[in-house]
This record gives C-alpha cells, sequence and structure tokens, in this order.
C-alpha cells in the first residue's frame, strides 16, 4: 500500500538509537551499584543491606519491558510526525513541484520524506533535486494520511500511558505531550519552526537529549554520565542526517521560502556544521569509552571512526567551493550520503553497547 511508504523505514534507526543507547546507560548504572554494592560488603560484612536499592533495581523482565514500550514509544511517534509532516506540507502545495519530480523519476519506496521533517530522509541519487515522492502532493487523499497520522500518535501514546501508569511517574505525560507537540508544529500550523532554522535544535532535543535520557531515567530512575554522552551522541548523529537532507533540498528550499539552517548559513557553513555535529558525536563516545575503561568499547569507537570518516568526506564534498550550488546534485550522490549518516548513527548505537560489555 502507497500509504505505508509515509512510514519511511530506513529513518527509523534515528528513534531506535537513543533508545538503545539509553537502555545501555541503565545497564551499566545497574551494573555500577552491583559493584559498588559488592564493595560495600566486602568492607563493613553487613549482610543486612542487602535489601538496599540495588536488590529492587537488578534485571528482571520489568525492566526490559519498560525498555520495549520506550522503544515503542519512541517508533510511533516518528512515524506520527512523518505523516504529519507530509499531510502539512502536502495542504499548504510546498511540496508539488517535489512530487512532479519524483513522478518523473519513482520512488523506490522504502526512502523518506523531506528535508526539514524531524525523522529525515534522503533521496535517491536520481532524485536528488526533487526528493522522493510525498503522499499527498502525489494525490493520496490527504485525509488517510492525517489518519495514519493519528492512529500512530495514539498507539504512542497507548504504550506511553502504560509506562506513566507501570513507573507511577506523572510527570512523563508532559514530556509525552511536549514531543507529540513538537512533531506536529515542526512543519504544521500557521508558524511552523522548522521553516525558520529551528529543525536542528528540535532533532538535537528529542533525538539526543529525550529520547535518550527519557529513556534512562524511565529504567533506573537517573541519569548517569554514559546516558549524557549517549544522548550528545544520538542527537548530533541525528542533525548530520537532517543536514544530508537540508543539503539536498537546499535550492528548491530556498526558492520555496523554507529558512532552514542550511539556507540561512549557506551550503559551506552548513558543511562546517556538519563536520562538528560528527566530531561531537566521536568525543561524546570516546569519553564514554574512557570514562568505563572498556576494551570492547574501543573496538566500538574504532568501528563509528571509520564510518564518520566517510561522513566527513562526504560533508567536506558538499562544501567544495569550486562546485556551485546548482552542480551540486550532479556532483553528490546523497543517497549514499543518507546511508553513510544513517550506518554512522547504527555505528554508535554498536560502540555503546560495546561499552558495557564485559570480556
Amino acid at each position: 500500500m502507497k500509504i505505508l511508504q509515509g512510514i519511511r523505514p530506513l529513518t527509523l534507526p534515528l528513534s531506535i538509537t537513543p533508545v538503545l543507547i539509553g537502555g545501555f546507560a541503565a545497564l551499566e548504572s545497574i551494573r555500577s551499584s552491583h559493584i559498588r554494592f559488592v564493595k560495600a560488603l566486602c568492607v563493613s560484612g553487613d549482610m543486612a543491606c542487602r535489601h538496599t536499592h540495588y536488590v529492587h533495581e537488578k534485571l528482571s523482565p520489568f525492566f526490559f519491558l519498560m525498555w520495549a514500550l520506550c522503544l515503542v514509544v519512541a517508533l510511533f511517534l516518528q512515524i506520527a510526525a512523518n505523516f504529519a509532516n507530509d499531510y502539512s506540507d502536502g495542504m499548504r502545495g510546498v511540496d508539488a513541484s517535489r512530487a512532479d519530480g519524483a513522478q518523473a523519476a519513482p520512488d523506490d519506496g522504502a526512502l523518506g520524506h523531506h528535508d526539514h521533517d524531524i525523522h529525515l530522509a534522503p533521496s535517491s541519487a536520481s532524485q536528488s533535486a526533487s526528493g522522493p515522492s510525498r503522499l499527498v502532493a502525489s494525490g493520496t487523499d490527504p485525509m488517510r494520511v492525517l489518519m495514519a497520522s493519528i492512529v500512530s500518535a495514539v498507539l504512542a501514546c497507548d504504550a506511553g500511558l502504560a509506562i506513566v501508569m507501570l513507573t507511577r511517574q506523572w510527570w512523563l505525560i508532559a514530556v509525552g505531550a511536549l514531543c507529540l507537540l513538537a512533531g506536529w508544529f515542526y512543519v504544521g500550523g500557521k508558524h511552523p519552526y522548522g521553516y525558520r532554522g529551528l529543525g536542528g535544535a528540535a532533532v538535537f532535543v528529542f533525538f539526543g537529549l529525550v529520547a535518550t535520557l527519557g529513556t534512562e531515567y524511565v529504567l533506573v530512575s537517573r541519569i548517569t554520565a554514559m546516558g549524557v554522552y549517549g544522548a550528545v551522541s544520538a542527537g548530533a548523529s541525528a542533525c548530520v542526517v537532517l543536514g544530508v537532507n537540508n543539503m539536498r533540498d537546499l535550492r528548491s528550499d530556498a526558492a520555496a521560502g523554507k529558512r532552514t539552517l542550511t539556507v540561512i548559513l549557506g551550503r559551506r557553513a552548513a558543511s562546517a556544521l556538519m563536520l562538528g555535529e560528527l566530531l561531537v558525536s566521536m568525543v561524546a563516545l570516546c569519553a564514554a569509552v574512557m570514562i568505563l575503561k572498556s576494551p570492547l568499547g574501543i573496538c566500538g569507537a574504532l568501528l563509528a571512526f571509520s564510518i564518520a570518516v566517510v561522513c566527513v568526506n562526504d560533508a567536506w564534498n558538499c562544501g567544495a567551493p569550486d562546485v556551485s550550488d546548482d552542480e551540486l546534485a550532479s556532483v553528490v550522490d546523497f543517497r549514499a550520503m543518507f546511508h553513510h549518516a544513517i550506518g554512522f548513527s547504527v555505528a554508535l548505537t554498536i560502540g555503546y553497547a560495546l561499552c558495557i560489555t564485559i570480556l
């Protein structure tokens, strides 16, 4: 079904990555608590402390249930935003030119949405100028797209309310409501903030800080240094993917009056920003590896670094001074660039997983 293209499956690692990293941080927090607990027993010999908070924190099916619910929330919030943004831009008519281009070069069905979406997406090499197909702009009933967004949001809310009921953390309702509003007003409403250069900030906050630290807090009721490092890595790597899409649609955005951060900064400065985001992601991962003194974490960092080098080359090519904005689409393979950026996000996840693996 064409409507299912709106899920944009290749973009979903952006919501999976922070939840997994947050869970890894929670696992490391539990392991550290256990180590401190054992050391305290060795020093004091007081076996009565076996009934301290550590016993409550030990791994159980409940822990993994909460982790799975966090993943469901993140995935369906992203899918809801995908459909909502397709609906909003389609109703405004801002996707008309891209839809025409996509019809001329058929979409492969798996690649995603607009340059300025929180959920993000690439175009194929043959679609670099127009981007992939848009549901509403290409003729899909707008109400079907809107209903798909609402259903996805309801599923996310159901999982979120289950978390709230099981953890008794009622303030999480406010966080969930904020996520829903952020997803809608990204390109929805009269004054979408995604058109004002704030897309990167939203991506960093919601695909980095909120998703990662929120997951860790749900699982262990605290935030740790590893969680913070992981949140920074996840958020910055998601911003890299956003930068790829903004770069791809630089000309069309400028012509349509969409002031994405790439339009505001210009191509060369935006390329430099992507380089900085890659650096920040790697520095945060390396800091986590050093703090945990993890040999396997070093292997994970090297894996992420190898893919980061490829992404650096992509960003460097985008900012090349001898390439004009008009020539960019014919010089840069944005589909490959997107895959590299997503691969970097996945490599970061593997790196943080290896950080907590004991030889």
